[in-house]
Protein backbone atom coordinates (compact mmCIF):
# COMPACT_ATOMS: atom_id res chain seq x y z
CA UNK A 1 0.00 0.00 0.00
CA UNK A 2 1.30 3.46 -0.77
CA UNK A 3 0.26 7.00 -0.69
CA UNK A 4 1.37 10.03 -2.33
CA UNK A 5 1.07 14.00 -2.11
CA UNK A 6 2.88 16.33 -4.66
CA UNK A 7 3.09 19.35 -6.84
CA UNK A 8 1.16 19.58 -10.30
CA UNK A 9 2.25 21.63 -13.27
CA UNK A 10 -0.28 21.40 -16.27
CA UNK A 11 0.81 21.55 -20.09
CA UNK A 12 -1.31 23.14 -22.53
CA UNK A 13 -3.10 25.48 -24.82
CA UNK A 14 -2.89 27.92 -21.30
CA UNK A 15 0.88 27.84 -20.32
CA UNK A 16 3.45 28.91 -22.02
CA UNK A 17 6.44 26.80 -22.43
CA UNK A 18 9.98 28.36 -21.03
CA UNK A 19 7.98 30.71 -18.53
CA UNK A 20 9.80 29.33 -15.03
CA UNK A 21 8.22 32.73 -13.57
CA UNK A 22 4.79 32.03 -13.91
CA UNK A 23 4.42 27.61 -13.37
CA UNK A 24 0.80 27.90 -11.98
CA UNK A 25 1.71 24.81 -9.75
CA UNK A 26 -0.88 22.93 -8.10
CA UNK A 27 -1.49 19.99 -6.09
CA UNK A 28 -2.46 16.23 -5.81
CA UNK A 29 -3.18 13.57 -3.74
CA UNK A 30 -3.21 9.79 -4.72
CA UNK A 31 -3.69 6.26 -2.98
CA UNK A 32 -1.91 3.12 -4.39
CA UNK A 33 -1.87 -0.80 -3.90
CA UNK A 34 1.04 -2.93 -5.49
CA UNK A 35 2.85 -6.00 -5.76
CA UNK A 36 6.19 -7.33 -6.61
CA UNK A 37 5.63 -10.19 -8.92
CA UNK A 38 9.48 -10.56 -9.15
CA UNK A 39 13.09 -9.36 -8.36
CA UNK A 40 12.65 -6.08 -10.50
CA UNK A 41 8.95 -6.26 -11.39
CA UNK A 42 6.15 -4.55 -9.67
CA UNK A 43 2.30 -4.45 -10.77
CA UNK A 44 0.92 -1.04 -9.81
CA UNK A 45 -2.84 0.46 -9.02
CA UNK A 46 -3.25 3.76 -8.86
CA UNK A 47 -6.13 6.58 -8.32
CA UNK A 48 -5.58 10.45 -7.55
CA UNK A 49 -6.98 13.47 -7.33
CA UNK A 50 -5.38 16.31 -9.17
CA UNK A 51 -5.76 20.16 -9.42
CA UNK A 52 -4.41 22.13 -12.62
CA UNK A 53 -4.44 25.52 -13.57
CA UNK A 54 -3.53 27.53 -16.33
CA UNK A 55 -3.94 31.86 -17.81
CA UNK A 56 -3.57 33.75 -20.75
CA UNK A 57 -1.63 36.27 -18.18
CA UNK A 58 1.73 36.78 -18.10
CA UNK A 59 2.14 35.32 -21.67
CA UNK A 60 2.47 36.31 -24.63
CA UNK A 61 -1.09 35.55 -25.92
CA UNK A 62 -2.44 38.04 -22.74
CA UNK A 63 -5.00 39.98 -25.14
CA UNK A 64 -7.39 36.77 -25.20
CA UNK A 65 -7.38 36.85 -21.73
CA UNK A 66 -8.69 32.93 -21.35
CA UNK A 67 -7.89 31.38 -18.00
CA UNK A 68 -9.00 27.66 -16.11
CA UNK A 69 -8.74 25.74 -13.19
CA UNK A 70 -9.70 22.06 -12.66
CA UNK A 71 -9.88 19.45 -9.96
CA UNK A 72 -9.84 16.11 -11.24
CA UNK A 73 -10.00 12.69 -10.67
CA UNK A 74 -7.79 10.04 -12.74
CA UNK A 75 -7.19 6.11 -11.89
CA UNK A 76 -4.53 3.67 -13.49
CA UNK A 77 -2.34 0.57 -13.89
CA UNK A 78 0.42 -0.57 -14.87
CA UNK A 79 3.95 -1.65 -13.83
CA UNK A 80 7.19 -0.12 -12.04
CA UNK A 81 10.30 -1.97 -12.93
CA UNK A 82 13.51 -1.37 -10.93
CA UNK A 83 16.86 -0.61 -12.57
CA UNK A 84 18.69 -3.13 -10.73
CA UNK A 85 17.47 -6.48 -8.07
CA UNK A 86 17.28 -5.55 -5.01
CA UNK A 87 19.96 -8.00 -4.56
CA UNK A 88 22.35 -6.26 -6.12
CA UNK A 89 25.37 -5.39 -3.91
CA UNK A 90 26.68 -2.86 -5.94
CA UNK A 91 23.75 -0.30 -5.62
CA UNK A 92 22.16 1.01 -2.38
CA UNK A 93 19.58 3.05 -4.24
CA UNK A 94 17.68 1.40 -6.66
CA UNK A 95 15.56 4.08 -8.48
CA UNK A 96 12.75 2.35 -10.99
CA UNK A 97 10.84 3.58 -14.41
CA UNK A 98 7.09 3.40 -14.34
CA UNK A 99 4.41 3.17 -16.89
CA UNK A 100 0.96 2.37 -17.45
CA UNK A 101 -2.64 3.45 -18.48
CA UNK A 102 -5.74 4.64 -17.29
CA UNK A 103 -8.69 7.34 -17.27
CA UNK A 104 -8.98 10.52 -16.20
CA UNK A 105 -12.55 12.94 -15.45
CA UNK A 106 -11.81 16.34 -17.21
CA UNK A 107 -14.00 19.55 -15.03
CA UNK A 108 -12.45 22.41 -16.79
CA UNK A 109 -13.64 25.42 -14.33
CA UNK A 110 -13.27 29.67 -14.86
CA UNK A 111 -14.30 32.13 -12.63
CA UNK A 112 -16.49 34.98 -14.37
CA UNK A 113 -17.46 38.10 -12.28
CA UNK A 114 -16.56 36.13 -9.54
CA UNK A 115 -18.12 33.40 -9.58
CA UNK A 116 -16.68 29.18 -10.38
CA UNK A 117 -18.66 28.10 -14.03
CA UNK A 118 -17.77 24.77 -15.44
CA UNK A 119 -16.88 25.55 -19.09
CA UNK A 120 -17.58 21.74 -20.56
CA UNK A 121 -21.61 22.42 -20.38
CA UNK A 122 -21.39 25.59 -22.44
CA UNK A 123 -19.37 24.06 -25.21
CA UNK A 124 -17.43 27.48 -25.44
CA UNK A 125 -15.64 25.88 -29.12
CA UNK A 126 -19.50 25.20 -30.34
CA UNK A 127 -17.90 21.39 -29.53
CA UNK A 128 -18.83 18.77 -26.88
CA UNK A 129 -16.14 16.58 -26.03
CA UNK A 130 -15.04 13.66 -24.28
CA UNK A 131 -15.04 14.39 -20.33
CA UNK A 132 -13.60 10.99 -20.16
CA UNK A 133 -10.53 10.46 -22.02
CA UNK A 134 -7.57 7.87 -22.11
CA UNK A 135 -4.15 9.04 -20.20
CA UNK A 136 -0.76 6.94 -20.60
CA UNK A 137 1.27 7.83 -17.26
CA UNK A 138 5.40 7.64 -17.53
CA UNK A 139 7.87 8.76 -14.83
CA UNK A 140 10.70 7.90 -12.71
CA UNK A 141 11.41 7.28 -8.95
CA UNK A 142 13.74 6.79 -6.66
CA UNK A 143 13.68 5.47 -2.91
CA UNK A 144 15.23 8.35 -0.39
CA UNK A 145 14.78 6.12 3.07
CA UNK A 146 13.91 2.92 3.81
CA UNK A 147 13.21 0.54 6.64
CA UNK A 148 11.62 -3.46 7.03
CA UNK A 149 7.91 -2.03 6.35
CA UNK A 150 8.27 1.53 5.40
CA UNK A 151 10.02 3.45 2.86
CA UNK A 152 9.80 7.21 1.14
CA UNK A 153 10.08 7.67 -2.29
CA UNK A 154 10.49 10.94 -4.44
CA UNK A 155 8.76 10.18 -7.73
CA UNK A 156 8.16 12.05 -10.81
CA UNK A 157 5.35 11.57 -13.89
CA UNK A 158 4.26 12.91 -16.85
CA UNK A 159 0.42 11.96 -17.70
CA UNK A 160 -0.36 12.44 -21.28
CA UNK A 161 -3.65 13.05 -21.90
CA UNK A 162 -5.74 11.80 -25.18
CA UNK A 163 -7.55 14.98 -25.41
CA UNK A 164 -6.78 18.67 -26.27
CA UNK A 165 -9.74 20.10 -23.72
CA UNK A 166 -8.51 19.04 -20.26
CA UNK A 167 -8.13 23.11 -20.48
CA UNK A 168 -11.37 24.07 -22.93
CA UNK A 169 -9.42 25.29 -25.04
CA UNK A 170 -8.23 23.88 -28.69
CA UNK A 171 -9.14 24.68 -32.35
CA UNK A 172 -10.83 28.31 -33.33
CA UNK A 173 -13.22 30.93 -32.19
CA UNK A 174 -17.06 29.70 -33.03
CA UNK A 175 -19.46 32.15 -34.86
CA UNK A 176 -20.33 33.83 -30.99
CA UNK A 177 -23.36 35.59 -33.02
CA UNK A 178 -25.00 31.91 -33.44
CA UNK A 179 -24.40 31.00 -29.41
CA UNK A 180 -25.79 31.77 -25.75
CA UNK A 181 -24.99 34.73 -24.54
CA UNK A 182 -23.50 33.75 -21.62
CA UNK A 183 -21.49 31.11 -23.39
CA UNK A 184 -20.36 33.76 -26.18
CA UNK A 185 -18.90 35.43 -23.02
CA UNK A 186 -16.71 32.46 -21.85
CA UNK A 187 -15.42 31.46 -24.96
CA UNK A 188 -13.68 35.00 -25.68
CA UNK A 189 -12.97 36.65 -22.94
CA UNK A 190 -10.93 40.08 -24.58
CA UNK A 191 -14.40 42.27 -24.03
CA UNK A 192 -12.94 42.33 -20.42
CA UNK A 193 -10.19 44.01 -21.36
CA UNK A 194 -12.16 46.24 -23.49
CA UNK A 195 -11.02 44.46 -26.88
CA UNK A 196 -12.57 43.51 -29.80
CA UNK A 197 -13.67 40.19 -30.12
CA UNK A 198 -11.74 37.23 -32.17
CA UNK A 199 -13.55 36.86 -35.83
CA UNK A 200 -14.90 33.05 -36.47
CA UNK A 201 -12.38 30.99 -37.61
CA UNK A 202 -9.56 32.53 -35.54
CA UNK A 203 -6.91 30.84 -33.50
CA UNK A 204 -8.40 29.49 -29.90
CA UNK A 205 -5.42 26.77 -29.61
CA UNK A 206 -3.11 24.29 -30.59
CA UNK A 207 -4.86 21.29 -31.76
CA UNK A 208 -1.91 19.51 -32.64
CA UNK A 209 -0.31 18.81 -29.37
CA UNK A 210 -2.48 16.85 -26.62
CA UNK A 211 -2.84 18.50 -23.19
CA UNK A 212 -0.97 16.58 -19.87
CA UNK A 213 0.24 17.42 -16.48
CA UNK A 214 3.49 16.93 -14.28
CA UNK A 215 3.48 15.34 -10.66
CA UNK A 216 5.82 15.76 -9.11
CA UNK A 217 5.03 14.12 -5.47
CA UNK A 218 6.51 12.39 -2.29
CA UNK A 219 5.24 8.66 -1.57
CA UNK A 220 5.04 6.82 1.54
CA UNK A 221 4.80 2.99 1.02
CA UNK A 222 3.38 0.25 3.89
CA UNK A 223 5.15 -3.28 3.09
CA UNK A 224 2.23 -5.50 3.80
CA UNK A 225 3.85 -8.68 5.58
CA UNK A 226 2.16 -11.63 4.00
CA UNK A 227 3.54 -15.37 3.61
CA UNK A 228 4.61 -14.32 -0.08
CA UNK A 229 6.74 -11.32 1.39
CA UNK A 230 8.26 -13.38 3.70
CA UNK A 231 9.11 -15.76 1.93
CA UNK A 232 10.39 -13.20 -0.61
CA UNK A 233 12.86 -11.35 1.64
CA UNK A 234 14.39 -14.64 2.59
CA UNK A 235 15.96 -15.09 -0.55
CA UNK A 236 16.43 -11.16 -1.36
CA UNK A 237 17.46 -9.74 2.44
CA UNK A 238 17.65 -6.38 1.01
Amino acid sequence: MNGGVGVTHYLGDLTEAGNLGYLRLGAAMSGAVAYRYSPQLTLRAEAQIYYIRGTHKNTHLEYNNLSFHSINPDIWAGVQWDFWPASDPNHVIIPYALAGVGLTYMTPMAVFSGQPVSLAPLQTEGVKYNRLPFIVRYGLGVPIHSTERFRWNLEAAYTHVFSDYLDDVSTVYPDLTRMDPFAAALSDRRLELGLKPNAPGAQRGNSQRRDGYFILSARLVFVINTPSYRNYRRIFPR
